[in-house]
């Protein structure tokens, strides 16, 4: 029993001290000291990078740098890093579109031009990005241009299991998170993103495909407008059909649920492409994945390098990984670890005889690589793929829904468990605690 006791107290102490939301990032150092402090998702760059980047400083300074490589699960979890840790020390992170913006509006962002000139720096590899990224950003009517340097980009749709998952299923769209089509293989086997944002876009377009949005002023929105939508009735709409959703979920995942369905442990997946991409190509044997980005529409999502306004050490060093992130060749070598689409041009990485080289090592033919339209998607059709907003004061009405969503149909045997522990523990504190007093007074005597 003793022994129990003493695990209960590890594992919850262990949890305390890894949680992600408690992310530990290193404080300034001495200013003398060459050093990056890089934040970003995880499992979001490929393992030579980092390295690379120090001989390519190594070669164009003359200096040796460390780097400090640390990881978040979330935008959320990142934001708060940022937000309320005022001693975290941080040159360069990742953010998604909608962050980008949030951070910007609130004052938590360096320009680029601002960066630039008080580095002396200038970038160098802009060019090479693709326009499209820029283009879809004004478009959507986010001015965040000077704030961010693109890295990956692609679509959010759904993955799934080829052959667990019939033409039926596939008809229904984004229906087929809800098992609309009934197909009993795939209760308890659908994953959601444990995010908000991802998971609100599948609901909204849901509501849209279902009839659902018929005789309100939603009716005829595009969809870069439903997905940005969070007014007092969007969200009751959204909240009641992710409630209707819980019965056939298998988990709200952000890692694991790709990790399970290359297992093959989970049949559908609302996923990221690269995601996809990466899954399908390293799935066990005998387990056929596939995706697609429903007809009704979807969001077109990018991440992007930006520099925090705050406590930020190197400059210089984070606008240099910037431009060597987007060099043709190293952004091959990044898609070829990862899975995602570099936003580096396609023109630009045809010019580059190494970066094709890269891919014809790795088996792709450069022809079929370029024309994948889960790695390159056509983004001619405007109107079907909207870029996410940040919902600015509707944030807190948009994630309150999101909690209760998440709240319904909480096991009670979990809630059980989780109060006999926390009583063993407290039962485990205060014994000793009287001990101790004990043994202090006799010691006093």
């Amino acid at each position: 029993m003793k022994r129990a006791i003493k695990f209960l107290c590890l594992v919850l102490i262990a949890g305390l001290v890894i949680s992600p939301a408690c992310v530990a990032l290193p404080a300034a150092a001495d200013a003398e000291t060459s050093k990056l402090v890089i934040y970003n998702w995880e499992e979001y760059i490929g393992p030579d990078v980092v390295e690379g980047f120090k001989a390519y400083y190594k070669t164009e300074t003359g200096r040796d740098i460390d780097v400090t490589y640390s990881t978040f699960d979330t935008n959320e979890i990142m934001m708060t890093t940022i937000n309320q840790d005022a001693n975290s020390q941080i040159d360069l992170i990742c953010p998604s579109e909608y962050a980008i913006q949030r951070l910007q509006l609130a004052g938590k962002l360096m320009s680029l031009t601002d960066a630039q000139q008080q580095s002396g720096y200038t970038l160098q590899n802009k060019g090479n990005i693709n326009p499209v990224i820029y283009e879809k950003v004004a478009e959507a009517g986010i001015e965040i241009a000077d704030y961010f340097v693109p890295y990956m980009w692609g679509t959010l749709g759904i993955m799934y299991n080829s052959d667990v998952v019939t033409e039926a299923d596939l008809a229904n769209g984004y229906g087929l998170l809800w098992n609309k089509a009934g197909n009993k293989k795939l209760d308890g086997k659908i994953y959601m993103k444990d995010s908000i944002r991802d998971s609100y876009v599948a609901a909204v377009m849901y509501l849209k495909e279902e009839g659902r949005l018929e005789g309100t002023e939603y009716a005829d929105y595009t969809v870069a407008q439903l997905i940005n939508c969070t007014d007092d009735l969007m969200l009751e709409l959204a909240e009641e059909v992710l409630v209707e959703q819980r019965d056939v979920l298998k988990g709200y995942g952000v890692d694991n649920d790709k990790d399970d369905m290359q297992a093959g442990k989970a049949y559908v997946d609302l996923a990221w492409s690269g995601d996809a991409v990466y899954s399908i190509e390293v799935a066990e044997e005998g387990i056929n994945l596939a995706y697609f980005v429903p007809e009704s529409g979807g969001n077109l999502w990018f991440d992007g390098w930006a520099i925090p306004s705050a406590n930020v050490r190197n400059i210089e060093a984070a606008l240099m990984f910037m431009d060597y992130i987007n060099d043709p060749v190293v952004a091959v070598e990044n898609m070829m670890e990862i899975g995602y689409t570099s936003a580096v041009k396609a023109d630009v990485i045809k010019a580059s005889p190494e970066a094709l080289q890269i891919l014809a090592d790795n088996e792709y033919a450069a022809e079929e690589f370029f024309a994948d339209p889960v790695r390159y998607p056509d983004t001619s059709e405007s109107a079907k793929l909207g870029v996410m907003k940040d919902f600015g004061s509707r944030n807190e009405a948009a994630n309150a829904m999101w909690e209760r969503v998440k709240s319904q149909g909480f096991p009670i045997t979990l809630v059980v468990i989780i109060v006999v522990i926390a009583v063993i523990v407290i039962g485990v504190v205060v014994f000793f605690i009287i001990k101790n007093k004990k043994g202090s007074m006799r010691q006093k005597v």
